[in-house]
């Protein structure tokens, strides 16, 4: 008769028990005082090991609202960054790693827990998101609850971070926020001098699209520039995309003269500025007074084609997060799409690093749980070997991880070196600069670094 798993333990339980009784007989009988007492080893360590399982990926994007405008760039670098994992690197634990379709919102009145949900039905457990704020904070709670980590591309609102928000530590942003935007043009706006051509110092006017984003931008401006006697003397707000009557803002600007004039917008920045040009010239065509601009990202673009005033974009410097742009990241997207030479690469180094980092942070933790992976996203930014690929920085854990050991690594990819700090915001980074020629054409500059921790 076959002796069934529970009998057979029992009996081994019963065996174990008995030579554990006569022990105490063998040799010299029973332990006396004095007589050195047996010890048992405590159990070993399981082995460092990697587990057998797949790692399963999502993708969050818009077809609205701000992130649109990127959403072209986002989604071809994703795309790419999975290419290279699995055919250039051969995934990961053994497997491809899984990128289920990517989620666009269609319209601003979608209900994102669905998507989420069913990302978690599909077995995603981390998210590379290119949402804006107020769809990213509606998702952020559903996202804590099935265990799925995100890693932002796109945001900087602060909002995101608020004392109300409980992010349950899930929530890594790897562009500068909003506070890092704030501190920049803060010390930009103090460049005001005593002629009577230049603004006042420390004077702003602040026009913007009327976001979430737009409107705490301007909140982290009076935040910070308050101590230092910066002040916003003049602000327009306008809905998306429509920026209305561009002769009452620029009455509005020239009548502030600011020390800098921020513009919170896409591309309609250009004929405003166009049109703010002209209203500053004399019968000469001699500008009366100057005003410095400070674009955001959306309106760091290329104005050739849209026959705006010569030299109306000459004060002005444009910006996009990340380092330089290498000729192997430029190469890859224009491969895919050569209209990327008008749009250009904004936000697509941090799309790729976020698949990178995402397969990175489960090989650290050895595990593709969703809260491990948001943990180890930090770890594997600021190690001890730099590395600048997913298969050199893998490569070097698994070599550790074959001697029974940790390693450290410090991926320093297509954004650049980067730090998160502990709220997982971006710490440590890098932005390139952009101005522009008397045509309007878009002339790169150097990349400079932001920290945040000073």
């Amino acid at each position: 008769m076959a002796i069934s798993r529970r009998a057979l333990m029992s009996s081994l339980g019963a065996s174990v028990l008995g030579a554990g009784a006569l022990s105490g007989c063998g040799e010299g009988g029973l332990r006396g005082r004095g007589r050195r007492k047996k010890t048992t080893p405590p159990p070993s360590a399981d082995p460092l090991a990697e587990p057998d399982q797949a790692l399963v990926l999502g993708s969050l994007g818009s077809a609205h609202g701000r992130s649109s405008t990127f959403e072209k760039q986002i989604s071809i670098a994703v795309e790419e960054a999975m290419i290279d994992v699995n055919a250039r690197w051969e995934g990961l634990f053994g497997h491809d790693v899984t990128m289920v379709p990517r989620h666009v919102m269609a319209d601003p009145g979608e209900d994102i827990s669905q998507a989420v949900a069913a990302l978690a039905d599909q077995g995603v457990t981390a998210v590379i998101s290119s949402l804006d704020e107020d769809a990213l904070l509606a998702a952020l709670p559903h996202f804590v609850e099935a265990d799925i980590a995100v890693i932002d591309v796109f945001t900087s609102g602060m909002t995101l971070r608020g004392p109300e928000v409980d992010a349950a530590n899930m929530l890594t942003r790897l562009t500068p926020n909003n506070d890092i935007i704030a501190t920049m043009i803060v010390d930009e706006s103090k460049s005001g001098g005593n002629s009577p051509r230049v603004g006042a110092s420390g004077t702003i006017v602040y026009v913007s699209e009327e976001t979430t984003q737009g409107k705490d931008l301007k909140d982290r401006i009076v935040h910070f520039g308050n101590p230092a006697r910066v002040n916003v003397v003049a602000e327009h707000f306008y809905p998306f995309g429509e920026i209305g009557d561009i002769g009452a803002i620029v009455q509005k600007v020239v009548s502030a003269h600011p020390a800098l004039l921020v513009v919170n917008s896409g591309a309609e920045a250009g004929p405003l500025l166009s049109a703010l040009h002209e209203a500053t010239l004399d019968e000469g065509n001699r500008p009366t007074i100057e005003i410095p601009v400070r674009l955001s990202p959306a309106a760091t673009v290329d104005y050739t084609k849209d026959e705006l005033a010569p030299e109306c974009l000459t004060r002005a410097t444009g910006w996009e997060p990340g380092g330089e742009l290498t000729d192997d990241h430029i190469n890859m997207m224009l491969d895919r799409d050569r209209n990327l030479l008008e749009l250009g690469y904004a936000y697509s180094q941090q799309a790729y690093d976020a698949v990178v980092l995402a397969c990175l942070a489960a090989q650290n933790g050895l595990s593709t749980k969703g809260s491990s992976i948001a943990a180890n996203v930090q770890k594997v930014l600021t190690g001890d070997a730099e590395c600048t690929d997913y298969g050199l920085c893998r490569q070097t854990l698994r070599d550790e991880l074959a001697n029974g050991s940790r390693g450290t690594i410090a991926y320093q990819g297509r954004t650049g070196a980067l730090e998160v700090g502990g709220v997982g915001d971006a710490a440590k980074g890098s932005m390139r600069t952009y101005t522009f020629g008397p045509a309007g054409a878009l002339i790169a500059g150097s990349a400079t670094t932001f920290d945040s921790s000073q």
